[in-house]
């Protein structure tokens, strides 16, 4: 993701129906559990799994899953950020390491505690951020769930989150598949070009799919969890929802627009000896959006206008002369706004048929 510390901020207004380096790495926050006498871990960078042993890392039995998961998968990220925190009571310590990292190259993060406290700092501080996204995983026995099961899991105080995703394993294929499930779906899925996937039908490697109840897997959707199941003899996601409903891909396409045009202002205004504050600097700032916006159409984010053939986008520039005098003479250009339609994905298909006897 694009560093935060930048001369230019993007505001993504989203209206329902409403960088771009580094989307697809995956950071693992991990408390040390006082009560194995676990040691904090040092805060690291992994490039492959063995850099676990390579480092001397003493990881607990679901950091490494969900590592080991992460990088089996074909189209992996190139990091996983791995962050010790000490425990602390009142979880002070994890609050404060989420938010001195939370601007690192990643785009997704989960948490592995005790306590579901250190979890709920983490989704919540993501969702105050309004950028990335928390993949967590829980599990329950799927092949056996009943629509009660799966509705308990919407007891977790994060749920309801817009920007938190929940991996919901198979409890009969071990302890540690939701943790594996965790790691192969950021794996698989995070790091391929937002805009031209949805995170539904797809495979993950090393993760035991299971044949579920349909009254089940649609409680679950309506939920938005994500779960690894079998349909049409196929395994494969059974959704691509946030347990606020949102659909996954739209929220990692919005953060790519987001972190590609700040990076494009950025170099621009590093790379031009002077941007002038008139019509020639305004216009290269709409220039530099509008080339983003392009490349979002082309990248299946933006919806395609029938009738011209162009993404159904907007970028409005506005003049000097309609800028705050304020402003103007502390040279900070807030006249600058676009928008766009999201392209969406098709999930469900209905067919109606008609048959006739000769």
């Amino acid at each position: 993701m694009v560093n935060e510390n930048l001369d230019v901020q993007v505001i993504l207004d989203v209206v329902n129906p409403a960088s771009p380096v580094n989307l697809g790495n995956l950071a693992v926050y991990v408390v040390s559990d006082e009560s194995n006498s676990e040691e904090t871990l040092p805060d690291v960078q992994l490039h492959a799994a063995a850099d676990i042993a390579n480092l001397g890392l003493a990881v607990n039995t679901a950091t490494e899953e969900i590592v080991k998961s992460f990088f089996a998968q074909p189209n992996h990220g190139d990091t996983i950020y791995l962050y010790g925190i000490e425990s602390s009571v009142d979880q002070s310590t994890t609050k404060e390491k989420v938010e001195s990292t939370l601007t690192d190259g990643w785009e997704f993060a989960t948490m592995i505690s005790a306590t579901s406290l250190d979890t709920v700092v983490l989704t919540n501080a993501i969702e105050q951020y309004g950028r990335k996204l928390a993949v967590l995983g829980m599990d329950v026995n799927l092949s056996t769930a009943k629509v009660s099961d799966i509705e308990s899991i919407t007891d977790a105080p994060f749920y309801g989150n817009e920007r938190t995703v929940v991996f919901l394993g198979n409890r009969e294929a071990g302890a540690n598949e939701k943790f594996k499930g965790v790691g192969a779906l950021v794996g698989a899925l995070g790091n391929l070009q937002p805009g031209s996937i949805t995170w539904k039908f797809k495979k993950l490697k090393g993760i035991t799919a299971t044949q579920v109840n349909g009254t089940v897997v649609s409680k679950a959707t309506e939920l938005g969890a994500v779960m690894y199941v079998y349909k049409a003899g196929m395994p494969q996601t059974s959704e691509g929802l946030t347990t606020g409903l949102e659909y996954i891909d739209n929220l990692h396409s919005d953060d790519w627009v987001r972190a590609e045009i700040e990076s494009s202002i950025q170099n621009l205004l590093q790379t031009t000896d002077k941007l002038p504050y008139g019509a020639q600097g305004i216009a290269q700032l709409e220039a530099a959006v509008t080339t983003v916006l392009r490349t979002a159409t082309e990248n299946g984010v933006i919806l395609i206008d029938p009738e011209t053939n162009s993404g159904k986008f907007t970028v409005t520039a506005g003049s000097r002369e309609e800028q705050a005098a304020t402003d103007i003479a502390s040279r900070s250009y807030k006249g600058l706004s676009f928008d766009y339609t999201r392209a969406g994905a098709i999930h469900d298909v209905t067919v109606h048929g008609t048959i006739s006897n000769v």
